[in-house]
């Protein structure tokens, strides 16, 4: 009878060891995100092992889902239809049918997105594998980005990699802009990139779902023997003044690099007219030399530039050159750089001086400018003006856009006057584009809390989960190891004697499940640690957001500077906090007790949903 006491004694406290908790749980996932056509399955999950006797019950309004109440498998295939918000709700009843515990899974379907597509225009170059360009030709490719996922084109971004370097901004004798969803492609190919012969440019496309898409246009330049090309544009008529030199800049490029040798075809020999072996023709004659030769004006003058080596390669302009006895070209006192920001428009005064005609009689020119800028004359006031700048003119690493542009003027004689001056374009704030930043992140920070706090929430019940268990087992470990040491005492042939060795191999058995089952606890505790240090970091970036009042697209307050910067640093915190989350996801999975959760999911089929997809929210 003593021993039979015994037996019950030592099973009670073995009992006691592995007693973990009070009050049963019913847990689910908080929120099931899936794409149309996808599955969706989880488990409902509590101690079965110690509650034979519950029931687990659900409702939900999804009428073509299912449940299996003894595994706890919810198992639903969506459709198209399906695109929305639905619940499930989950009871744990005892033998009175009475509600002990509960649980609720929020469901969100959605769209599949499609990948962006990239076209090229003109589309007739893209017909073979390789888009073939001639030296020495020039080129005005566009490639322009689009995507099904909205009919905003804004919503869709463009970049480029020249030659798969990624520090590579453009080539030579070639001009990459990216404007929103469109690349710009100006490009003279040359001898060397003749030589050269293959290019590569990767274009990728990313759109507001995050659906990516890359393709490679590749180029072959085919190299031909080109004529030499003036540098500088040449007019049809000049004027030139008694006792004031005559310059005309006639040099070339030699596209193959070959040698240019100059020649002038001029009537006359007065005054020495004569070409340089840079291109530079002048021409200067008195007073008198003038009067002399008058007869012969207005004058036909030929420029040329051939090749040293092959003569049939050439390049010549007629010109015209009128006389004026006393003609004072126009000349440009005040011309300013201009400096705008994007989102405004431009009105700047240009201060013109002539002594021989008013100002309607002028004409005026820009070269290499932006197609927004322009020259306006009002009354005798003469502007350069542009409309508001649109927001897409700066790209979006937001260093300012500089143009160099060249103002001439010319009179009715053909004398001019040229200046240089630099518009330089600052990146304007886009109110609405700020405001919907400013929301978007705020909801993807909201979904990307919920998922990481329930995390967090896992780690934590594993880790006090842990401890009970610890408690028991050496409070177990105690009591066994003083019976085996005190076992001497006890008088041969009792039930206490005859126990010791049960009693030992017990303690045998509960000090290896100690060293055992808890020789990863300090993982899960630092990784539980490095999770919330994340969820800290996030809310108080959140938190300087909030700290802005913003009503609409239209507050003034998304003009402010400090908030443009906020919003700028928030956006590269969370795809660090991204970066960051992916490293921690891999930890979590090479932990013992997540490892088994994989096994059994791949079972099933279903291991992806152990996956962290609330990353994907940022």
């Amino acid at each position: 009878m003593l021993r039979i006491k015994f037996l019950f004694l030592l099973l009670y406290l073995l009992n006691f060891s592995l007693f973990a908790q009070d009050e049963i749980i019913l847990e689910s996932p908080q929120l099931v995100e899936a794409k149309v056509g996808e599955g969706v399955v989880f488990l409902v999950q509590y101690n079965k092992e110690e509650n034979h006797d519950l029931k687990l019950t659900w409702k939900s309004d999804i009428l073509d889902a299912s449940f299996d109440d003894q595994e706890g498998e919810f198992f639903w295939e969506t459709t198209a239809t399906d695109i929305g918000l639905h619940s499930a709700h989950f009871y744990l009843k005892d033998t009175l049918n009475e509600i002990i515990a509960t649980s609720n899974t929020l469901i969100k379907i959605s769209s599949r997105p499609s990948v962006p597509t990239i076209d090229m225009e003109p589309d007739s170059l893209d017909s073979r594998a390789f888009i073939k360009l001639l030296q020495g030709e020039k080129y005005k490719l566009e490639f322009i980005a689009s995507t099904r996922n909205s009919r905003n084109a804004d919503d869709v971004v463009l970049t480029y990699i020249w030659n798969n370097n990624t520090d590579l901004n453009t080539i030579d004798q070639a001009e990459t802009h990216v404007v929103g969803n469109r690349l710009l492609l100006d490009w003279t190919p040359s001898q060397n990139q003749a030589s050269k012969k293959y290019f590569d440019l990767d274009l990728i496309a990313i759109d507001n779902t995050n659906a990516v898409n890359r393709r490679k246009f590749r180029f072959q330049i085919i190299g031909q023997e080109l004529p030499p090309r003036l540098r500088n544009n040449v007019n049809d008529t000049y004027v030139i003044t008694a006792d004031q030199e005559l310059d005309i800049d006639f040099s070339v490029y030699d596209p193959n690099n070959d040698p240019v040798v100059y020649s002038v075809d001029i009537p006359v020999t007065v005054g020495a007219p004569t070409i340089d072996e840079k291109g530079i023709f002048t021409w200067k004659i008195s007073s008198m030399e003038m009067s002399n030769i008058s007869s012969v004006f207005p004058l036909k003058v030929k420029l040329k530039a051939e090749e040293a080596e092959d003569s049939h390669h050439f390049v010549e302009k007629e010109i015209t050159i009128l006389k004026s006895e006393k003609n004072d070209p126009p000349l440009i006192t005040k011309l300013s750089n201009l400096n705008v920001r994007e989102g405004y428009d431009i009105k700047r005064r240009v201060f013109i001086q002539d002594n021989n005609h008013p100002i309607s009689e002028l004409k005026y020119s820009l070269e290499n400018e932006p197609d927004w800028l322009y020259v306006q004359q009002e009354g005798d006031r003469l502007f350069l003006m542009s409309d508001t700048l649109d927001f897409d003119i700066v790209k979006a690493d937001g260093i300012p856009i500089q143009f160099d542009v060249l103002f001439t003027v010319t009179d009715p004689e053909g004398a001019t006057d040229s200046k240089f001056f630099t518009v330089t374009v600052n990146e304007g704030v886009n109110t609405q584009k700020l405001y919907d930043q400013l929301v978007d992140y705020q909801k993807s920070t909201d979904g990307l809390l919920v998922g990481l706090r329930k995390q967090i929430r896992e780690l934590d019940s594993r880790v006090q989960r842990n401890q009970r268990l610890k408690k028991g087992l050496l409070f177990t470990t105690f009591f066994l190891g003083s019976f085996s040491a005190t076992g001497a005492f006890f008088e041969d042939h009792t039930i206490a004697n005859e126990a010791i060795p049960y009693a030992g191999a017990l303690l045998a058995i509960t000090s290896s499940v100690n060293a055992l089952a808890f020789n990863q606890e300090n993982k899960v505790i630092n990784l539980k640690g490095r999770l919330e240090d994340v969820e800290k970091s996030i809310v108080r970036n959140k938190s300087y957001l909030n700290t802005y009042s913003i009503d609409d697209e239209n507050d003034d307050e998304l003009r402010n500077s400090e908030l443009v910067n906020r919003v700028q640093s928030y956006r590269q915190a969370l795809i660090e906090q991204r970066i960051e989350l992916r490293r921690l996801e891999d930890e979590y999975r090479e932990l013992n007790y997540v490892q088994r959760k994989v096994r059994k999911y791949n079972r099933k089929g279903n291991a992806e949903k152990l996956r962290w997809n609330f990353i994907d929210k940022i």
